[in-house]
This record gives structure tokens, C-alpha cells and sequence, in this order.
């Protein structure tokens, strides 16, 4: 039996989702400053809130086809609209943290392999964006804005300490 979703359910979803934008949009404020005291605990409470925001936004993609009892076009604009600013707002937060971090000469043990699933996000965020219903929508700067983060990104894993491997 096929599932079926009421329109006001799933708005209402998109107004949780929404929320999920607002915190997480807060979190990178607060991980972006702690980042400046050398501190990156709230970065990765910051990540966190991404991920739930990432899952949330699958659960209400997978719902659109399934709605009943009305037209669901308002619906998908404004997941794409709220997935625009989502990312727009994940890149420049990444960006700025990024670059804060990256003029530390020593980083802390571990580093790398935390980093190494930022490089993982920002190439999901780029393969998202770069889909016509987003690219259509985006400032101009943001993919290039994606592109510096890449970078940054890439030259922290590549001088950053790995933890130690230890074998039995």
C-alpha cells in the first residue's frame, strides 16, 4: 500500500526544516568565534545540526511524490528554496571557519580525519548545487565561494596530524 502525505503535514515539516536552518545558522556563529580562541567544540555541534538538518530534508524530499490532497508545486519551491539558503549558509560558515583554522600553524591530533568528512560534504553540497533546480537559484558567488572552502580544505588534511594508529 502506497503511502500518502496531507499538504499540511508536510508544510509543516518545511516549517520545522526552517527551524533546523535557524539553529544551525546559529551554531555556526558560535563555532566560528570559538574557532578565533582556538577552540572547535561548537564546530562540531555546528555539524551536527547539519546532519540533522540533512536527514530531515531527505524525509521531506521522499514525501513530496506522496501527497494526497492538493497541488505540491509550493511545497517543492520552497524545499528548494530553503535548501538554496541552507547551503549558501553551509559554505560561507565552512569558508570562514576554514580560513580561521587554517592559519593555525599546529592543529590538533585528529584533525585530518575530522576534516576529511568536510571534504566528503562540501563535494555533496557542490554535486547538490550544481543540479539545474538549485543552480538556477543561487548568488553568483556561492559556488566560488564553495570552491575556496574546497581549497582550504584540502591544504588543512594535507598538513594536519592523523591520529595514531594502534596495533594489537
Amino acid at each position: 500500500m502506497a503511502l500518502s502525505y496531507a499538504h499540511r503535514d508536510v508544510n509543516a515539516l518545511l516549517d520545522a526544516l526552517e527551524g533546523q536552518l535557524v539553529e544551525a545558522t546559529a551554531l555556526a556563529r558560535t563555532a566560528e568565534r570559538d574557532a578565533a580562541r582556538l577552540s572547535y567544540g561548537s564546530y562540531r555541534a555546528f555539524r551536527d545540526k547539519v546532519g540533522e538538518y540533512l536527514a530531515f530534508a531527505i524525509i521531506i524530499e521522499r514525501r513530496l511524490p506522496h501527497i494526497a490532497d492538493a497541488p505540491t508545486r509550493d511545497l517543492i519551491e520552497r524545499l528548494e528554496m530553503t535548501q538554496v539558503r541552507f547551503y549558501t549558509m553551509l559554505i560561507r560558515a565552512c569558508l570562514r571557519f576554514f580560513y580561521i583554522i587554517s592559519s593555525n600553524l599546529r592543529l590538533p591530533m585528529g584533525t585530518r580525519e575530522i576534516f576529511m568528512e568536510e571534504l566528503r560534504s562540501l563535494h555533496h553540497a557542490h554535486e547538490t548545487l550544481h543540479r539545474p533546480e538549485y543552480a538556477r537559484r543561487l548568488e553568483t558567488d556561492v559556488i566560488h565561494d564553495l570552491e575556496v572552502a574546497e581549497q582550504i580544505l584540502t591544504e588543512i588534511v594535507d598538513r594536519a596530524p592523523r591520529l595514531l594508529e594502534f596495533q594489537l
